[in-house]
């Protein structure tokens, strides 16, 4: 039988994969999008995604009132607050600079874990988190964009994105105590979309939002860009966060630089600098030091 802690590692870059192939599908929708509009199209495409599954094995019923609330308000802070500002961000930066940004928030997740879940990282974890901090703070040096879209704006919208998902993931690790990882998924999912969807009525943008996905050549694309989140980033990275600690599955989720440089190169033709080659292997140095000095 596969060691639990072995499945949360496998899942976890498995979503760190999903994540960076995602960023650079969504980079290139973006174009034609606003944020508020991929933030809910993305969640109303998940939802039913996960649906079908979900009601097809029931047990919603076997999970806590005290689940729901920690699910619902992660959705909230993690789909609609942070999903927002991260597609709004990935227009200022591009896919490769927000992807090496989002490490950021492997960090904060880490502290917030070892305040409020009491985890506790060794020497070796500290360590990493310094490599982490250093690789972060030299591949967004100016000039390591080789097209030069790195800008204030981008990084202030990375911060606060980054920020609301640190938090939603403590809340959704205490709301997975004895819930499904697929149900956790879509209750997430349903909570944030539902946000987005209230947003849209108040403001009276909903139409606005909605009316460029009537294009079928752009839906699918983005169906697929979802498909791909959803199952891949999303559900693989709350099975990480299941079966081992916070700070494991989040250090190995933002070995997503990893991933990215590559792609951006093959598809985006992006030119690569010393900073962002030398940010992600210092990054990276500091994923593998965490994992070595893993949660006790």
């Amino acid at each position: 039988m596969i060691d639990g802690n072995v499945i949360g590692i496998i899942a976890a870059l498995g979503s760190a994969a999903s994540w960076s192939v995602g960023a650079l599908l969504f980079s290139r929708l973006g174009e034609s999008l606003s944020s508020f509009a991929m933030t809910l199209m993305k969640g109303g495409v998940s939802v039913l995604l996960l649906g079908l599954p979900a009601l097809l094995l029931g047990g919603f019923s076997n999970v806590g009132a005290k689940e729901y609330y920690y699910l619902v308000t992660s959705g909230l802070l993690g789909i609609a607050l942070s999903d927002t500002f991260f597609f709004s961000a990935l227009k200022e930066l591009g896919p490769r600079a927000l992807v090496l940004l989002t490490t950021l928030g492997q960090v904060f997740t880490v502290a917030l874990a070892v305040i409020l879940l009491g985890e506790r990282l060794t020497l070796n974890g500290w360590i990493g988190i310094a490599f982490i901090v250093s690789g972060i703070a030299i591949g967004m040096f100016p000039g390591a964009s080789g097209q030069g879209r790195s800008s204030s704006r981008g990084i202030i919208l990375g911060i606060i994105s980054v920020l609301a998902m640190s938090v939603s993931v403590i809340l959704m690790k205490k709301g997975l105590d004895g819930t499904p990882t697929l149900y956790a998924t879509f209750i997430r999912m349903l909570a944030g979309t539902l946000g987005m969807f209230l947003m849209g009525i108040l403001t009276f943008r909903l139409r606005k939002w909605v009316t460029p996905f009537q294009n079928t050549k752009l839906m699918l694309r983005f169906f697929l860009a979802v498909c791909i989140i959803t199952f891949g980033g999303f559900w693989l990275a709350i099975v990480a966060f299941k079966y081992t600690s916070v700070a494991v599955a989040n250090s190995l989720i933002s070995t997503e630089p990893i991933f990215i440089i590559p792609l951006s190169v093959i598809f985006l033709k992006e030119k690569l600098t010393p900073y962002a080659v030398g940010g992600a292997i210092i990054a990276t140095t500091g994923v593998i030091s965490i994992c070595i000095g893993k949660a006790l």
